[in-house]
């Protein structure tokens, strides 16, 4: 097992377009740079194996990109790296959160991973057949520096850890699509993937705020987009199918040991992607 640095990045990459996963080299790159990825090599140069951790602030860490080659599954090595990015955040004193898909719920349980609310992934084919038949009721506006360190206050409250270097990359990445709420009620970002346009996080004080925030993150989009929606957000779920979007996947976010959720889901409508959380 060994710790990647940034010559393991196409191997990495190679990894999560097997699974058919958004990643780019990009969304690698920050990865790395946030937190620690570690993997198991076949030879030197060929990584069949990984897993990462990002810690977020002094309470918990998250997990995410455990993927095996298909040629190597079966060997018990994704059960291995997980157990390493486990032991890696425990050592630190942090909680370890992931989003669990379906096919990993039944894999965490046993660890001692605690479910504390569903997700579902939603999808459009092309957002430009999206129509925007009334204007928002509210303003937003992109976030320059000021308005950058305001959201990541709000986000270390909603969200309940500090993700500063994801949210300042997902920035530059955003394009004119990143937004705050007048008020400060809410924000949104995004990012290209390398399959889909993947919105969020998207977090704000009420649905009202969250359905706009959204109509204007999607104001001029073309191509496939995918969200991250928090199944309890009814009316922003709602929302999604009114625009066309279809139910794509679930995931359950769960943490180790701890039953109560952590930062303030009643605020979060989007995420950042379950490898981000």
């Amino acid at each position: 097992m060994i710790t990647l640095n940034e010559s393991d990045l196409q191997g990495a990459l190679a990894l999560s377009v097997e699974a058919n996963w958004n990643q780019t080299l990009d969304d690698w790159k920050m990865m790395l740079a946030a937190g620690t990825a570690i993997g198991v090599t076949k030879s030197k140069n060929h990584l069949v194996a990984s897993a990462l951790t990002l810690p977020y602030g002094n309470t918990f860490g998250w997990i995410s990109m455990v993927l095996v080659t298909r040629s190597w599954r079966k060997k018990g090595l994704a059960t291995k790296l997980l157990e390493r990015a486990i032991e890696l955040l425990e050592h630190n004193g942090l909680t370890p959160v992931l989003d669990a898909t379906p096919a990993g719920e039944p894999v965490y349980r046993p660890l001692g991973f605690e479910p504390h609310f569903a997700i579902h992934r939603w999808e459009i084919d092309d957002a430009a057949a999206i129509k925007m038949d009334t204007i928002s009721r509210l303003a937003s506006q992109p976030p320059g520096d000021t308005e950058m360190d305001i959201i990541k206050v709000l986000d270390r409250h909603i969200f309940g850890g500090d993700r500063g270097t994801v949210l300042d990359a997902l920035l530059l990445r955003s394009g004119d699509h990143a937004r705050i709420a007048n008020q400060n009620r809410g924000y949104v970002l995004g990012r290209n993937g390398r399959i889909s346009r993947q919105i969020g996080p998207l977090c704000a004080d009420d649905p009202e705020t969250a359905i706009a925030l959204l109509r204007d993150a999607l104001h001029g989009q073309t191509g496939a987009v995918i969200i991250d929606a928090c199944d309890h957000q009814l009316l922003f779920v709602e929302h999604l199918k009114a625009l066309g979007f279809k139910k794509q996947r679930p995931f359950l976010r769960m943490a180790k040991g701890r039953q109560a959720p952590f930062g303030d889901p009643a605020r979060m409508f989007a995420l950042a992607g379950p490898e981000l959380g």
